[in-house]
């Protein structure tokens, strides 16, 4: 009986602290002007994602035809990024693609965190045979060349999203492993630990209450840090040949301005997207290690 009582008064001073230092971030990274640079692209890209189909003035495949038939049309009113080789809108297929791009980088970045976590967590708080098991699979992980077994993985599950999602998460969950690792063998040292551990708290309560909270700072790093390279690498594979050509994702457009031969001539057909993807990836990286730097700052203030 005693020992649950103070069990539940841990658990409040937890949530108390956790509230607390929750808020004093969410405050200091607001007020980060440089930061907040980044927020807004990353909003943007957000929005763009969300609402770009219903913004989209054409639909991707309507052709525009001259009077000297289909041609390379230049930045005007009726097109402001031009149009393609084939004579379709530029900027109805930029806003069309950024919903696969966005949402394949998002969901790449949750699955390598997610699995990252789970073997990182499990090695670091159960240690011993647990932890040289996923260790040593992990060492197999690192041997696993990135870019030709995605080419491989993509040709046998084949091409579309949730296939590129599942074959870059499998992949690049092996980085961030090792640090949660180090991480939770640090944390599970702290005295509030060893006094949960010691007041019966289950390995559930300690894990949830006490190492991911104290893991939020790194979580959201390898979560922009995951996001960023699976748009990298799934435009890297889109413009390789291995993508859904009915869904006109970025990497698939900056492919077909190669194709086409007018990759430097055009630029309004390749700049753009080459810039929306690298804007896209900056804000996403930048706003992940704006939050680690502010929460690292505040939960110094702290002592936590």
């Amino acid at each position: 009986m005693g020992a649950q009582t103070s069990t539940n008064k841990l658990s409040g001073l937890t949530d108390h602290y956790l509230l607390r230092n929750a808020g004093s971030t969410l405050r200091a990274f607001v007020a980060d002007r440089f930061t907040l640079v980044f927020l807004v692209g990353f909003l943007l890209a957000l929005a763009l994602a969300a609402f770009g189909p219903l913004l989209a003035p054409y639909p991707p495949d309507k052709i525009f035809m001259t009077s000297h038939g289909i041609s390379l049309q230049s930045p005007s009113l009726a097109h402001p990024l031009g149009t393609t080789s084939r004579g379709t809108d530029v900027l109805s297929r930029l806003l069309i693609g950024a919903r696969p791009t966005v949402l394949t980088g998002l969901a790449g970045g949750a699955v390598i965190v997610a699995l990252g976590l789970l073997i990182g967590v499990t090695a670091g708080y159960y240690g011993g045979r647990t932890d040289d098991i996923l260790m040593r699979i992990t060492d197999f992980a690192f041997g696993i060349p990135l870019i030709p077994t995605a080419i491989v993985l993509a040709a046998y599950f084949g091409v579309g999203t949730w296939s590129m999602i599942g074959v870059v998460g499998l992949l690049l969950w092996r980085n961030n492993a090792r640090v949660f690792r180090s991480q939770v063998l640090q944390i599970r040292e702290r005295e509030h630990v060893q006094a949960a551990q010691m007041l019966g708290a289950s390995d559930r309560y300690i894990i949830t209450r006490h190492i991911l909270p104290n893991l939020g700072g790194m979580i959201v790093l390898f979560f922009s840090l995951g996001s960023g390279l699976t748009i990298i690498i799934a435009s890297s594979l889109a413009f390789l040949g291995f993508a859904n050509l009915s869904t006109p994702t970025w990497g698939l457009i900056l492919r077909n301005a190669y194709q086409s031969g007018y990759l430097a001539t055009a630029w309004w057909w390749s700049l753009t997207t080459g810039f929306a993807i690298s804007l896209t990836v900056l804000c996403i990286f930048m706003l992940g290690r704006g939050y680690e730097r502010v929460r690292e700052t505040n939960v110094s203030e702290f002592g936590g």
